[in-house]
């Protein structure tokens, strides 16, 4: 379960990263000019946040699920956590659940 949950929560944060980029996109390019900075900043915020999610996962989550102890329990706990956050996303299982 655990490689298809990795597989699962990666293709989805991967699925936000683009799809905050094409709304930010259709965001600026149809904001009128007094809204433009506006939705700059938030298509930005949005990207970034997407982002963060990404490095969140592939660097403080990834490399401690399978190891021993408490970290390992924590990875698994957070990779579950962030698993729910796409709850909504084909390819979720009741099982993924915490």
């Amino acid at each position: 379960m655990t490689d298809e949950l990795i597989a699962f929560v990666r293709a989805s944060l991967a699925d936000d990263v683009r799809m905050a980029r094409e709304i930010g996109n259709v965001m600026v390019t149809q904001a009128s000019d007094e809204d433009r900075n506006r939705a700059e900043v938030h298509a930005r915020r949005s990207l970034e946040a997407a982002e963060a999610a990404v490095t969140l996962f592939e660097e403080t989550i990834r490399p401690y699920l399978g190891t021993a102890g408490p970290t390992g329990r924590i990875a698994e706990q957070q990779l579950r956590i962030m698993a729910c956050m796409f709850a909504d996303h084909a390819g979720f299982k009741p099982e993924m659940r915490l």
